[in-house]
């Protein structure tokens, strides 16, 4: 009786386990240029970004090897140490005073902060500027490129299509 117990025991730990943080099938996956400065994530070299309805992922490679993996789904956020909400998240890894779905909605390449501070320049660039005494933030979508840059917390996340002039050989 002990040993099916344990045996039963042990399937059932790795069933929990392996389907906690369970893996997503996303309909799109882009090769990027994927660039992270946050107070726990320095990174910059090559990655995918995977996204579908409602959930984005960001891999990240190097020297063709997976270093780490930030999904965003329904549950909340998964990185390599375990899951938490997007507000725990937003808060350890990028900034308390940015709202829960920041990261999520850069990777979706939309709007942030409710589309404060929002303008458009006549080639299609879209910009979003937004200070306060706890931020200064500079989020910038062109064709092929996202960059968030928040010049007072020294946080910045650039995402770019993979091309000829930003691959190194």
């Amino acid at each position: 009786m002990s040993a099916n117990y344990s045996f039963s025991f042990f399937f059932l730990s790795c069933v929990l386990l392996f389907t906690g943080c369970s893996t997503h099938t996303f309909s799109i996956s882009e090769p990027k240029v994927i660039t992270f400065k946050t107070p726990k994530i320095k990174y910059s070299d090559m990655g995918y970004v995977r996204y579908d309805d409602d959930a984005v992922e960001v891999e990240m490679f190097t020297a063709g090897v997976s270093i780490e993996k930030i999904t965003l789904d329904e549950k909340g956020v998964c990185v390599s140490i375990g899951c938490m909400s997007e507000a725990k998240f937003t808060q350890e890894y990028l900034n308390p005073h940015y709202p829960s779905d920041t990261l999520r909605r850069i990777l979706q390449n939309v709007d942030i902060f409710s589309g404060l501070g929002k303008s458009e320049a006549c080639n299609g660039v879209q910009y979003q500027y937004i200070r306060n005494d706890d931020i200064d933030i500079m989020y910038r979508r062109k064709n092929g490129e996202i960059l968030f840059k928040d010049r007072l917390n020294g946080v910045m996340i650039k995402i770019e299509d993979v091309s000829e002039g930003n691959i190194s050989r």
